[in-house]
């Protein structure tokens, strides 16, 4: 029997609708589905866990991966990561063993539809696998390896084509306090692509939040430093606002600093809804679905 997903708007609320299992592509645009994939590190040797695909799987068969798979209706994506980690390889985690690494929100560019939204966790266990308490048959053999043997795989053709994002992040996750300094700042700017416009170059990219940056503070990339304000309906020009997040890119020199509008003295507009997590990458997915990120706060 096929599995049935969970249907969910962008920035993750249940619609109260399923799809099976392949019928992914008949979702609407404002329409996705969830799913995971799971990194496993053993903190001894440094190596991560990848497992080999049976010969009879339909899709890439033979072919090497991480723990992956789709959250089923009534999950939630670490809930989803812990049974995939469990069915595929035997090792069984707890919630609070669970990391978020990478959130990608990925909507439509260029013609192409995804409509997924994909968390990826990262585990540290020195257990071994066992396929034998494995509940699924879908893995023929594992092995730890570094990360640049990973990669040496993937450019040999030998893993499938999602282990490609290994090219994004070297497979740790951003400290909790990396951007203690940053976070809580009241900053001043302009906003050179207000909302409604189009990007200068990319003419399809459109911009559905005020997009810009801070003056005289430089970002890794040399320029000064992006944000996005968000709690603004309207297109402005410039702005007062307080940082309440960073969207840490791994696959990039620069962070996308998240700023909702205040006045000098740091007090949140009475009018401005702090969004969540959740609604913070449902708005900034337009562009940073074609990152590796994660949201630090």
């Amino acid at each position: 029997m096929a599995e049935s997903w969970d249907v969910y708007t962008i920035d993750r609320k249940l619609t109260g609708k399923t799809c099976l299992r392949g019928e992914q592509g008949d979702l609407s645009d404002d329409e996705f589905h969830l799913w995971v994939m799971v990194w496993i590190k053993n903190p001894v040797t440094g190596k991560y866990l990848v497992s080999q695909r049976v010969a009879d799987k339909e899709v890439d068969p033979l072919k090497w991966e991480t723990v992956a798979g789709h959250s089923v209706s009534g999950e939630t994506s670490v809930e989803a990561a812990i049974r995939e980690a469990y069915e595929e390889v035997g090792i069984r985690f707890k919630p609070e063993d669970a990391k978020l690494l990478v959130t990608k929100v990925a909507t439509a560019y260029d013609g192409r539809r995804f409509n997924y939204i994909r968390d990826s966790f990262y585990f540290e266990t020195t257990e071994e696998p066992d396929l034998k308490k494995a509940t699924t048959r879908e893995v023929a053999q594992t092995k730890w390896l570094s990360f640049p043997e990973i990669r040496a795989m993937y450019e040999h053709g030998e893993c499938c084509l999602n282990m490609g994002d290994i090219y994004g992040f070297e497979l740790n996750p951003v400290p909790a306090d990396r951007y203690g300094d940053i976070i809580g700042q009241v900053v001043k700017g302009v906003i050179d692509r207000p909302l409604g416009s189009v990007h200068p170059r990319k003419k399809n990219l459109y911009y559905p939040v005020n997009y810009g940056y801070v003056s005289g503070v430089i970002g890794g990339d040399g320029s000064e430093q992006d944000i996005y304000l968000l709690g603004e309906t309207k297109p402005v020009s410039e702005y007062t606002g307080k940082v309440i997040a960073v969207y840490h890119r791994y696959d990039d020199n620069e962070t996308k600093w998240i700023v909702v509008p205040c006045d000098d003295n740091g007090n949140v507009r009475s009018d401005v809804v702090i969004p969540t997590d959740d609604e913070i990458y449902a708005q900034i997915a337009f562009q940073e679905q074609f990152f590796y990120g994660v949201l630090v706060k």
